[in-house]
């Protein structure tokens, strides 16, 4: 049985009158130890898909040496349609729309690690009504090779 990565809590509130997505990063648990002492330094990456650019992109502070970590932050993305709504996810799998959560390891010497990821498909998300998830992380959802560029953080 493969080992845990952890799980991540996590709500979205869509406002349409303002055209934002609210993505309140709550807090993790048991994340995988990527660092020698057995903890990590973790973050919370948000990829807004499709689209590349850098406003797609958002992320929370980092917390050190936890595998639990409780960030309470909020990153909001603005301009934001209906249309957009049903058809982006928080990565972009394969037809699937929406974003990818991703959680990673800062390393102040060498390249920050990937931990696992989540996806949601933002019409999951109905306007003004928060929605609330809690899902274990996972390595790498599978898609085509060519649906997804390399996974950093």
């Amino acid at each position: 049985m493969p080992a845990t990565l952890g799980a991540l809590e996590f709500s979205l509130l869509y406002n349409p009158e303002n055209s934002s997505l609210h993505c309140a990063i709550i807090k993790a648990k048991g994340l995988k130890p990527m660092d020698s002492n057995g903890l990590a330094d973790p973050y919370v990456k948000l990829h807004l898909l499709p689209g590349a650019s850098k406003s797609n992109k958002l992320r929370t502070k980092t917390l050190r040496n936890t595998r639990n970590p409780t960030w309470n932050e909020t990153l909001v993305y603005h301009g934001i349609t209906e249309e957009d709504m049903q058809r982006k996810t928080l990565r972009h799998a394969q037809g699937l729309v929406g974003g990818m959560i991703s959680v990673c390891d800062e390393d102040k010497f060498g390249h920050n690690e990937f931990i696992g990821e989540t996806r949601v498909a933002l019409k999951k998300v109905k306007p003004n009504q928060k929605k609330n998830f809690s899902i274990c992380l996972e390595r790498v959802i599978p898609v085509q090779a060519a649906s997804l560029p390399l996974l950093y953080c």
